[in-house]
C-alpha cells in the first residue's frame, strides 16, 4: 500500500474515485427511469466495494450486481454495464453473454475498462459482439482506494515476481503492470508529478520510476482532451524496502498497525465476544465511517491509551 495526496480540498481518495466512476460510467450511460445490471470481475468488485455501497448503486439506477465470470440467468429486457479489467478472462465473460443474438443474456452492453485495452483483445471483442455494445471506454482507474489517502494496487504476488531469481523473465511484465496502475492514480488525481527516485544503485525502484515517468508522458500526450498537460507541483517518490529495511522486523506502535499486526482482523472486520459466561460474538468494522477509528488509527499507542 502507499499514501496518496488528497486532491480537491478535503475530498479523500475514496470519494474522488466514486465521483469519477459516477461521471465516467453511471452518468455516461444514464437514461431516466431505466434500471441496469452491473457486471464486475474480481478486481472491479474490490474497487467498487472500496468506495461505494449498494445504496449508492441503487441511486444510480443499478438494480443488481453480478460476477462476469459466473453463470447467470439471462435478463434479456435489461441493459448491462460491464465494469471490467482489460484481461482475456473478463472479455471472454462479456463475449459469452452475447455469443448469439437469440441467446443474449442482456438487451445491450455498456463496456468500461479500468485501463488500456490492447488491440488484440479489443478486436476479439469487436468481432464477437460489437452489435450488442452501445459504449466502450477506458476510464483509467486501475487501483483500489483503501483509505482517504492510501491506495493499493492489489498485486499480491508482485514481491515474488519482482525479486525471485526464478521469475526474472516475468519481472518486466509486473513492472509494466504496476507502472500503468500508478499512472491511472495520477490521472484520477489529475496530476502529472515529477518522479523522484534513487539514481544508484540500479534496482527495481529505479526501473519502476523510469517506466512511470515514460508512461505519464505518453498518457498526457494522448489524453482525449487533446492537450499536453505540463508537470504539476506534486512529487512522486518511488522507493523500495531497501530504503528502510528495519521496519519489516519491528512492531509498529501506531494503533492501526498494531491492531492489524496482533489481532485476527479479516476484511477490516474484528470479531470479539462480550464479557460474561454467555458472551455474544460481535464484530467491529474498521472503516472510515467510524469517527473514533478515524481519530485514533494513526496515533501512537501511548496517545491512544490516554
Amino acid at each position: 500500500m502507499a499514501p496518496a495526496a488528497a486532491a480537491s480540498g478535503d475530498r479523500g481518495l475514496k470519494s474522488l474515485v466514486w465521483q469519477k466512476l459516477k461521471t465516467s460510467v453511471f452518468d455516461d450511460c444514464r437514461k431516466e427511469e431505466e434500471w441496469k445490471i452491473i457486471l464486475l470481475d474480481d478486481f472491479t468488485t474490490k474497487l467498487l466495494s472500496s468506495c461505494g455501497k449498494m445504496t449508492d448503486l441503487l441511486a444510480e439506477g443499478i438494480t443488481a450486481v453480478e460476477n462476469v465470470y459466473k453463470n447467470r440467468e439471462p435478463v434479456p429486457h435489461m441493459k448491462a454495464i460491464y465494469l471490467i479489467t482489460p484481461t482475456t478472462k473478463s472479455v471472454d465473460g462479456l463475449i459469452n453473454d452475447f455469443i448469439s443474438k437469440s441467446s443474449s443474456k442482456y438487451k445491450a452492453a455498456y463496456v468500461y475498462f479500468t485501463d488500456f485495452c490492447d488491440d488484440k483483445l479489443f478486436n476479439k471483442m469487436k468481432s464477437s459482439c460489437s452489435k450488442a455494445i452501445r459504449r466502450c471506454k477506458e476510464i483509467n482507474i486501475n487501483f483500489i482506494p483503501y483509505e482517504s489517502q492510501v491506495f493499493t494496487l492489489d498485486v499480491p504476488n508482485a514481491f515474488y515476481r519482482c525479486y525471485s531469481p526464478s521469475m526474472e523473465k516475468t519481472n518486466d511484465n509486473v513492472m509494466e503492470q504496476i507502472a500503468e496502475q500508478i499512472v491511472t492514480l495520477c490521472a484520477t488525481l489529475e496530476e502529472n508529478p515529477g518522479v523522484r527516485y534513487k539514481s544508484k544503485p540500479l534496482d527495481n525502484a529505479n526501473k519502476l520510476a523510469q517506466l512511470v515517468e515514460k508512461k505519464l508522458e505518453n498518457y498526457y500526450k494522448i489524453d482525449e482532451r487533446g492537450q499536453v498537460k505540463g508537470k504539476t507541483n506534486s512529487q512522486l517518490l518511488i522507493i523500495d524496502r531497501g530504503f528502510d529495511p528495519v521496519s519489516t522486523v519491528l512492531h509498529e506502535l501506531t494503533f492501526q498497525a498494531m491492531a492489524y499486526d496482533l489481532l485476527p482482523i479479516e476484511n477490516d472486520t474484528y470479531k470479539y465476544k462480550t464479557e460474561g459466561a454467555s458472551g455474544k460474538e460481535r464484530e467491529a468494522i474498521l472503516e472510515e465511517d467510524d469517527d473514533l477509528w478515524m481519530k485514533i488509527r494513526h496515533k501512537h499507542i501511548a496517545d491512544v491509551l490516554e
